[in-house]
């Protein structure tokens, strides 16, 4: 290897290899240790605000130190941030990754997974190189503006107005379901500039800063008893128009990219919580009460039938990457990852039912046994967000399968 040539992937692994030794712990294999650590089922995570500012604190510091050390976005521009290397170095540092004790970056996937890939697909120059390292670093936490309580699943119906004034634009509508509005520092906000056009060719993107007058953030009181999700009005914003995102009128583009990176975050089952929570479900099959539930015939028909779900789920969703990988873009045909992973969680919840009983309910003290019951409260957000069942099947049909659109009254 010389100055000017990439490292292999064997020698950019054991060069990443000894940067984590040197800076997390390796994770410790419990080897199914029931009883001992947190009894949490994740499904959507729900901390408390202390909990949530030192989760973000921790992320932060996380990613600084990923970006000083340049791990931050290994197949990235350099220009920008990144390192240059080709994407098989980047899924292979992730896989070495979950090997170590590393704080949540829960706080930060919208920054990394959505609006940095916008960004870098569509911003300007100038947007490239003030926001994208600060991102990348965790300097800035950038959150996602596009659901309105008119506008979720069909998001080109959005109904929030920008309006030409001067040498910049006065924003005003409303916002819901965004995640993380509370502590972002910039929001990538899609708006109507032509109330005349097309819905599609209407759209606008924009990256506005939430400390902004005129942006007003109130968080949502889910039935978890936590506030992932805020509402966010905007009154009489001024973004300039430096802080447009793409051209006039093309924000379905930009906001298509998005789109494809959520349905490939959706397709990576390494970050797909029902993963894990069928693993959490199969070891409750087999310690829960110090006996073997399993042997229960409609407890392990109820397991075993998540279990091959979930292993659906996982080869059918590398199937799809892998043609991904190929094609240099995310398929719609990701959509039925996304119904097969829900499928797999209201299964699993299910099987949970069955073994736990009323313990979902009744808060007993036994370990791994209530728990179950804050996910099933969880698990509707799940199923809602990134697009509901109706929004997948009408993606497969239409542009899958090729079939005519339903009218339209």
């Amino acid at each position: 290897m010389t100055a000017s040539t990439p490292p292999s992937e064997a020698e950019f692994l054991a060069e990443a290899r000894a940067f984590l030794a040197c800076s997390a712990p390796r994770r410790l294999a419990t080897g199914g240790a029931w009883g001992q650590g947190d009894d949490e089922v994740p499904v959507l995570d729900a901390p408390d605000e202390a909990q949530e500012r030192a989760d973000l604190a921790q992320a932060r510091a996380w990613r600084a130190t990923l970006f000083d050390a340049g791990y931050a976005w290994i197949d990235g521009p350099p220009a920008h941030g990144g390192r240059g290397l080709p994407a098989g170095h980047a899924k292979a540092f992730s896989r070495l990754e979950a090997e170590f004790e590393i704080p949540r970056l829960d706080t930060m996937l919208v920054s990394l997974r959505i609006v940095v890939p916008a960004l870098a697909a569509h911003g300007t120059p100038e947007q490239k190189r003030q926001f994208l390292p600060k991102l990348l670093r965790g300097d800035l936490v950038a959150c996602q503006l596009f659901s309105e309580p008119e506008a979720g699943s069909d998001l080109a119906g959005v109904k929030t107005k920008a309006v030409r004034q001067g040498e910049g634009w006065v924003v005003n509508g409303q916002k819901v379901w965004t995640s993380g509005g509370h502590y972002s520092d910039f929001g990538l906000l899609l708006a109507r500039t032509d109330p005349a056009a097309p819905k599609h060719s209407a759209l606008t993107m924009f990256l506005v800063d939430m400390r902004s007058p005129g942006i007003d953030v109130k968080p949502l009181r889910q039935m978890t008893g936590s506030t992932n999700f805020n509402e966010v009005f905007l009154d009489d914003l001024a973004v300039p128009d430096g802080a447009r995102v793409g051209e006039i009128n093309e924000g379905w583009r930009v906001a298509v990219t998005t789109l494809m990176t959520e349905r490939q975050a959706v397709g990576d089952s390494k970050e797909a919580p029902v993963s894990v929570l069928v693993d959490r479900l199969l070891a409750l099959a087999q310690h829960e009460h110090g006996r073997s539930p399993i042997s229960y015939p409609a407890a392990r028909d109820s397991v075993v039938k998540a279990y091959v779900l979930s292993k659906v789920a996982d080869l059918t969703s590398a199937r799809f990457l892998q043609n991904a990988e190929r094609t240099g873009a995310v398929g719609p045909e990701m959509s039925a990852v996304k119904l097969m992973r829900q499928d797999v969680l209201s299964q699993a919840l299910d099987a949970a039912g069955v073994l736990v009983g009323p313990g979902m309910t009744a808060d007993t003290g036994q370990w791994g046994t209530f728990a179950w019951g804050h996910a099933a409260v969880a698990a509707p957000g799940l199923r809602i967000g990134g697009g509901t069942d109706e929004i997948q099947r009408n993606i497969l049909a239409e542009r899958v399968l090729g079939l005519p659109r339903e009218p339209v009254a």
